[in-house]
């Protein structure tokens, strides 16, 4: 049994660390420097042409993009009407963005666990969770694993209720051949650095509807109307926000999304090659292709199995990180899921102003209570589903070849330990107070 580094063996990667980064080419810097050049930094014609090749990109009528995938779910709340009162089904395993958004409208999120398979919400559990007051769904297909859509819509359409999809870490993915995002009346995107496309920071949405694009494009903008241009005045129906994107990300994103086919399918082999390296590894579950359509790959997830491996996630994290293949800087990040139904802001039922509203205001005529053990699917698959590294397209083989090998080393080791009585306790107090 080869010896792990952590218990003074050699690590299987020597040298520099696997870093996330952006797929950044001569054909972004040409169109950043354009853009520089022109002298026309903030949002205008390079703007506009992002979001005609996004509107094109997708098959759908309407695209706007916006400062973050954030403000994307934000401005489709907006646009619905959700307000005070209101109750918005949204995912406990997600990132905080998915469901705060419905906290910006004033209205309360009502967590539904998730399918143990997929990590999406499953929805029959939603279905239990429809009370009069719910006016939306959020699925999020996390990183990329698809949601089963069509018993959604079908709540959707019996109970009236508006369907915003999620789709930040899934651009390109398909169900029943049609392109996530364009299902439901809104799909939300972002191109954050390490998102599938990226623009540094940024989103859009993309739309069949041109009374919810109206809307939309107006919240972006300062509660303008479109058709009295940009400069007008006058600010109509909603509160003035900007959420504009600047022509700089603009310039950079319309060249990604030209790529964006290659980088996908890039993710989708590397992910691919992963699960080959991995296949009967004991002790960990690979990510799942789904019967629904066509997934992509955002991060590559893998399961633990406790029992198999005798410890839990955390001390399978420190092993990694001193092979080399693990960063534990991603303890306290979005890489490190907890149930977003046990976030501070949520069980503290945290408002603004020092307030509990819209929790509890005379607006809203329910009761709602987070804790643990209201998602337990959710709860299970934060202790158990390990992001393992991204896949993003510059990855080399022999990086990934390291991967694979790191974790079939560690998996190795905390078998034979588990067989042996050997406790496994690589984990402390200062790694464990991070989570």
């Amino acid at each position: 049994m080869e010896k792990l580094a952590i218990d003074g063996g050699t690590p299987v990667r020597t040298k520099a660390p696997i870093i996330e980064t952006d797929v950044f080419e001569q054909e972004e810097l040409d169109a950043l420097i354009e853009v520089a050049k022109s002298k026309k930094l903030r949002r205008a014609e390079a703007a506009l042409e992002y979001e005609r090749t996004i509107a094109e990109w997708f098959g759908a009528k309407h695209a706007i993009a916006v400062s973050s995938g954030t403000t994307a779910l934000h401005i489709a709340l907006a646009a619905f009407g959700i307000g005070p009162g209101d109750e918005v089904i949204v995912t406990p395993y997600t990132f905080v963005a998915s469901d705060t958004a419905v906290l910006e409208q004033n209205a309360i999120p009502i967590f539904a666990d998730v399918d143990p398979v997929h990590l999406t919400l499953d929805p029959e559990d939603v279905a239990r969770k429809i009370t009069p007051r719910t006016k939306a769904i959020i699925p999020v297909t996390i990183s990329g694993s698809l949601v089963d859509m069509d018993p959604l819509m079908d709540l959707c359409k019996k109970h009236n209720l508006w369907m915003l999809e999620d789709a930040c870490q899934s651009l390109g993915a398909k169900y029943k051949g049609q392109m996530v995002g364009t299902i439901g009346h809104v799909g939300a995107f972002s191109s954050i650095t390490g998102k599938i496309t990226n623009t540094g920071e940024g989103g859009f949405v993309v739309t069949n509807d041109t009374d919810l694009y109206e809307k939309m494009w107006g919240y972006t903008d300062f509660a303008r109307r479109r058709s009295l241009g940009p400069a007008s005045k006058y600010h109509w129906d909603l509160p003035c926000t900007n959420y504009r994107i600047t022509n700089m990300q603009a310039a950079i994103g319309t060249q990604q999304m030209h790529r964006a086919w290659d980088m996908i399918h890039k993710r989708t082999e590397n992910a691919d090659y992963l699960s080959e390296k991995l296949a009967d590894v004991p002790g960990i579950v690979l990510p799942a292709k789904s019967e629904w359509g066509e997934r992509v790959y955002f991060y590559y997830l893998i399961r633990l199995i406790p029992d198999v491996l005798g410890t839990d996630m955390l001390n399978f994290a420190v092993a990694l990180a001193a092979e080399g293949v693990y960063n534990l800087r991603y303890l306290s990040t979005t890489r490190w899921m907890i149930p977003q139904h046990l976030e501070p802001v949520f069980v503290n039922k945290a408002g603004y102003g020092g307030t509990k509203c819209p929790f509890e205001c005379p607006w809203y005529e329910g009761n709602v209570e987070y804790y643990e053990g209201l998602c337990p699917e959710a709860e299970k698959a934060c202790g158990e589903v390990f992001w393992l590294a991204s896949v993003h397209p510059l990855l080399e083989k022999e990086d990934l070849d390291d991967i694979a090998e790191a974790v079939k080393k560690v998996v190795n080791a905390f078998i034979d330990k588990k067989e042996k009585g050997i406790p496994i306790n690589y984990a402390t107090d200062a790694h464990r107070a991070i989570l």
